[in-house]
């Protein structure tokens, strides 16, 4: 399952961050799935609260857009 998410940097640039539900890992004791953000090329993004994203290997914030 997947959702496409938009957001736009402080330049007013858009992104499209993918939200998808991930399984947990093998091992995982709780077994528990959970949510997994990234941008479209593939870039990890973290999320902060219900209107911010922030870019990991950048460390910039992205806010989220609705269409």
């Amino acid at each position: 399952m997947s959702q496409t998410l938009y957001a736009r940097d402080e330049a007013g640039n858009r992104h499209r961050v993918i939200q998808r539900l991930e399984a947990a890992p093998e091992g995982d004791q709780e077994g528990a799935a959970h949510l997994v953000y990234t941008l479209e090329d593939g870039s990890p993004v973290r999320r902060v609260d219900s209107d911010t994203f922030q870019i990991v290997s950048t460390g910039a914030y992205i806010s989220a857009v609705t269409d």
